[in-house]
């Protein structure tokens, strides 16, 4: 005879209550148990189904096997909630504890890798830059993209501070994450939207708009990884000056440079016409002093994993050559 699912989930749920944590309560008229206050377990009276809380992406992934169903009470679907409706102890037990887990905060979102789906926009919305085009496409832009984004940073940022302690990473707008979307009030001749996801993992206390950065960016086709500093000005220029006309550390970055450009990376364009007063046209530092920032990229074609969680990996292990590079734009400079 099957096993009745309310008797299973009881049964499993008895032995959590050993932890002073977890209290039986309800949820929407539904009997329930919470860690902390924080619903993680129900079952559906109707179906005898199991409902769990995950991180969304193992939602996603547990209704890509078959194994469960979308929780839709009254047609609203809870995105983070999945219906287990088939009882089945080993698999109840297993997401039971998974979350429990989740609930306390012990299981982070995971990254999932960047959707088909999602790449496929991008490259879209290379071909139509339009408003139309967009939010024809939002939802999945959102699910494929935007969402795992936030997962991306924090799993590379947590590889990246193994190799350069400090280093912040934050999974937001304004930290570690850009918005698709350009500020047409100051560049009116921008296109709407950025075709790409950009994102940047930094040394300092005053962001990644001003402190050196460790960079990716996500392009339809490519994967580009590198380093750098935006333009720097007043006292912050002079100290960096002072660094080019020391002859250690100006070999020191034509070293770190040229390292990285034989490999196949690219230096950016100089941001001023003449060289600044002071430096001549002979000698390695002439590249550098007509950029008061710099960036060195390298463009790979998406690797296999770009749709997997080894994405950060891969990553991680082609930034390494840019650390030396960033170790010396990090040196300590002039405050504005």
């Amino acid at each position: 005879m099957p096993e009745s699912g309310e008797k299973l989930f009881w049964e499993l749920v008895e032995p959590m209550y050993a932890d002073p944590s977890v209290r039986r309560s309800t949820m929407m008229g539904l009997p329930c148990v919470r860690r902390d206050g924080s619903f993680f377990a129900s079952l559906e009276h109707r179906s005898g189904a199991l409902l769990v809380k995950l991180p969304r992406h193992r939602v996603e992934q547990l209704l890509a096997d078959g194994h469960g169903e979308p929780f839709a009470p009254a047609g609203r679907v809870f995105r983070e909630w999945v219906a287990l409706p088939d009882p089945d102890r080993d698999r109840w037990a297993a997401l039971l504890s998974e979350a429990l887990d989740h609930a306390a905060g012990d299981v982070p979102e995971r990254f999932p890798g960047f959707g088909a789906a999602g790449l496929a926009f991008l490259a879209g919305l290379e071909r139509d830059n339009s408003k139309a085009f967009f939010d024809a496409g939002r939802e999945v832009y959102r699910r494929e993209l935007a969402e795992p984004a936030e997962a991306y940073v924090t799993e590379l940022g947590a590889r990246l501070r193994e190799r350069v302690p400090g280093l912040r990473a934050e999974p937001r707008i304004g930290g570690s994450l850009f918005r698709i979307a350009n500020d047409l009030r100051f560049a009116p001749d921008r296109p709407p939207y950025r075709p790409h996801l950009d994102f940047a993992f930094w040394q300092g206390p005053h962001g990644p708009r001003t402190d050196p950065a460790l960079l990716v960016r996500i392009t339809p086709a490519e994967v580009h990884l590198g380093c750098g500093v935006m333009p720097r000005t007043g006292a912050a220029l002079e100290s960096y000056r002072d660094r080019l006309r020391d002859e250690h550390a100006m070999a020191a970055l034509d070293r770190h440079v040229t390292a990285l450009t034989s490999g196949g990376a690219e230096l950016s364009e100089p941001t001023r016409r003449r060289l600044p007063a002071g430096f001549g046209p002979d000698g390695p530092a002439a590249r550098f002093a007509v950029r008061d920032g710099l960036h060195v990229m390298r463009r790979h074609p998406h690797p296999g994993e770009i749709t997997s969680p080894a994405l950060t990996g891969w990553c991680a292990r082609r930034l390494d050559p840019f650390l030396p590079l960033l170790g010396w734009l990090t040196w300590p400079v002039a405050e504005d």
